[in-house]
């Protein structure tokens, strides 16, 4: 009769113990998918990211993205500059995460030849940096974040932009 009580409470506990660790697991995504209205895309851009989580509430994420300014270059022919923005993040926190980063946008605008006025791309880098907030719900998968990212345009210009991001965690 001992062992049959004995049994049924290890048996009660092992659920206990189980359902515990169960609820302390929490669910982590680790891909992103996001909008980022303004920032280093230009006036916008669709952008993907893959965050590694650190010990504690630090996390690290590399980001690539790809946008354009315009689809027509100046002979009115299907010719779109394209930005390719490239980072490297840092957050802090846990559903409400302080942000900053550091990145490379690249452009490829279309410009006139002076030679014979003719469509030729151009390649420039321009270095841009990050500050701001992210919210992610630990778990959740909607992300909305607010960031200042001035860059140095073709890595003379100081510019001031601001982001406004909205994304999907996978």
């Amino acid at each position: 009769m001992k062992f049959k009580v004995y049994l049924i409470l290890l048996s009660f506990l092992l659920i206990a113990i189980n359902g515990q660790s169960q609820t302390e697991k929490s669910v982590h995504f680790n891909n992103l998918v996001h909008v980022e209205a303004g920032g280093i895309g230009g006036y916008g851009s669709l952008n993907y990211e893959r965050v590694f989580p650190l010990p504690g509430l630090l996390s690290l994420s590399g980001r690539i993205g790809v946008s354009t300014i315009r689809l027509k270059d100046f002979t009115n022919n299907f010719n779109p500059d394209l930005l390719f923005p490239i980072a490297i993040n840092g957050f802090y926190g846990k559903d409400h995460k302080i942000h900053v980063g550091f990145g490379q946008l690249i452009s490829n605008n279309v410009s006139a030849n002076h030679d014979n006025g003719m469509p030729k791309r151009e390649t420039k880098f321009h270095t841009h940096f990050a500050i701001g907030y992210r919210y992610q719900k630990d778990g959740g998968r909607l992300i909305l974040g607010l960031t200042y990212t001035p860059m140095l345009e073709y890595q003379e210009k100081y510019r001031h932009w601001g982001a406004l991001t909205v994304g999907f965690a996978f």
